[in-house]
């Protein structure tokens, strides 16, 4: 059988339970704190359980990106504990959930302050027709360039300056077997934003206009615009060589761009982040990444983080695996 057609066990070791009968002791300050570290390692053990899910139909590819996706295999692999420390290496790959969900924390609060200082903000979104695949690297390449040439044509012709910061995204439509990509962008000036989808649709002649809109930015227009570039599962069904595509065609290029503003942050993740537990002890340990177990494991078959997949989870982990 091959590693991508492996099902994920219905259920792991479920640890005794309290008497119902003994009266639970109010929880404390140091009892919040303790169940706020070990829920933020049991949401990273749920993302790499998910990772790992969709890893290896890609690994099997042979793709181009073969060598980076087994980066991935190795991200957060191992949990290095010293004292109440915890450490791990992180892989900074686009397909990766553990990343994402980092990255997008970070961009969140990196441009959390600039982009509330917008004048009037406008959330706009900027598409081209949907293209196969084969096309899907010169058409994002296009999209770039025409960008480019709007921006410096609106301000050099009508001193109109563009100020925000722009994403790429791009969807796969399995009906129709080609690939949407597209822009969002958070912009300051309902006037700018209709001078930007005009100048998009003069540019792109065989756009249509009703693919293009704006609105005004209300408080989901940060999350939105900072969300994963892609929808690596879809439907609940996972398209290996169809992501590959869109990652291979998005290699090298930036998702995130600021227009007109400061550069506050890096999208890419760190290689090495710590953090401080307070659930496990002081104590020096390491622990391994176990699959099956949706955890972390020590040498003496101790879990890190407790984590328990519902029952709803591990028949997500199986339909995904499912070969398509």
């Amino acid at each position: 059988m091959k590693k991508n057609q492996t099902m994920i066990p219905p259920s792991v070791h479920t640890l005794a339970q309290l008497s119902t009968s003994t009266p639970k002791p109010l929880p404390t300050k140091k009892d919040s704190k303790k169940k706020d570290s070990q829920n933020r390692l049991q949401k990273k053990a749920r993302s790499k359980s998910l990772t790992n899910t969709i890893l290896f139909p890609l690994i099997d590819l042979k793709s181009p990106l073969l060598k980076s996706y087994w980066t991935t295999y190795h991200c957060n692999n191992v949990q290095l504990q010293e004292g109440d420390l915890i450490k791990s290496k992180y892989c900074n790959q686009r397909w990766c959930i553990i990343c994402n969900r980092v990255r997008t924390a970070k961009m969140i609060n990196g441009y959390k302050e600039p982009l509330s200082q917008l004048e009037n903000p406008y959330f706009v979104t900027l598409t081209i027709p949907n293209v196969k695949g084969k096309y899907l690297k010169s058409s994002i390449e296009g999209m770039q360039k025409n960008f480019t040439k709007i921006r410096k044509n609106l301000t050099k012709t009508y001193a109109i300056k563009i100020k925000g910061i722009r994403k790429t995204e791009c969807t796969y439509n399995e009906k129709k077997d080609d690939y949407h990509p597209h822009y969002h962008i958070l912009l300051s000036g309902k006037y700018e934003a209709e001078c930007l989808i005009n100048s998009w649709l003069a540019y792109n002649p065989t756009c249509d206009k009703k693919g293009q809109h704006m609105e005004e930015a209300n408080k989901d227009s940060l999350m939105e615009l900072f969300k994963y570039f892609t929808k690596v599962v879809n439907k609940g069904t996972f398209y290996p060589k169809q992501m590959d595509i869109i990652f291979r065609s998005m290699k090298n290029k930036r998702v995130f761009q600021p227009i007109g503003i400061k550069k506050q942050v890096s999208e890419d993740v760190e290689e090495i982040e710590v953090q401080k537990i307070d659930f496990k002890g002081f104590q020096t340990e390491i622990w391994v990444w176990e699959q099956t177990a949706f955890d972390w494991v020590s040498c003496h078959g101790e879990t890190l983080t407790e984590y328990e997949p519902s029952k709803e989870f591990t028949t997500y982990l199986n339909k995904i695996a499912a070969p398509t």
